[in-house]
């Protein structure tokens, strides 16, 4: 029984180790707790990650070129569930410094996300590329352009949102 959890716990954690790792992990655990801690941690790591992620699906259906009150329209109903009202304020009143469709081509495609670092119990740091494609290049599976971005999700009432961005050239 006891092998069983231990490859529970393994398969929760993604993990590939021995039947000796694995019982020193469980050792460690006054009760489950810091296992428990690391199961929540991983639920929200999962969570953030999959919020980013749909995120940055969202940026090309939001054009920079179109006029203000058209793109701070058009942020509140692509952007509004997944930032908080202060960024999009933020962005509304500034469209240039915001992410979204700058040309018709290259366009942005996806968020892809190279790390996830909890910075404190209720912020996560996020870090990746946005990826920019034209057609030709999803047709041949390309990259047109990669856009570092940095991203800080924050953890509201009505959950994780994201607070705060930070776009490369």
């Amino acid at each position: 029984m006891k092998r069983i959890s231990m490859l529970l716990l393994a398969a929760v954690f993604g993990a590939t180790l021995s039947g000796c790792a694995l019982e020193r992990i469980v050792a460690k655990a006054p009760e489950g707790v810091e296992i428990q801690q690391q199961a929540e941690s991983h639920g929200e790591e999962k969570a953030v990650a999959s919020l980013v992620a749909e995120f940055g699906t969202k940026l090309k259906l939001v054009s920079l070129l179109a006029p203000q009150d058209i793109v701070g329209k058009s942020m509140e109903e692509h952007y509004g569930s997944y930032v908080s009202d202060e960024l999009l304020a933020k962005w509304q009143s500034d469209p240039e410094h915001a992410p979204g469709r700058k040309v018709s081509s290259p366009w942005p495609e996806r968020i892809e996300i190279g790390a996830v670092e909890k910075i404190s119990d209720n912020v996560y740091q996020v870090t990746g590329d946005i990826i920019e494609v034209t057609s030709t290049d999803l047709e041949k599976g390309n990259v047109s352009n990669k856009i570092p971005i940095t991203l800080t999700v924050k953890k509201f009432e009505s959950g994780w949102l994201i607070d705060d961005v930070s776009l490369g050239s």
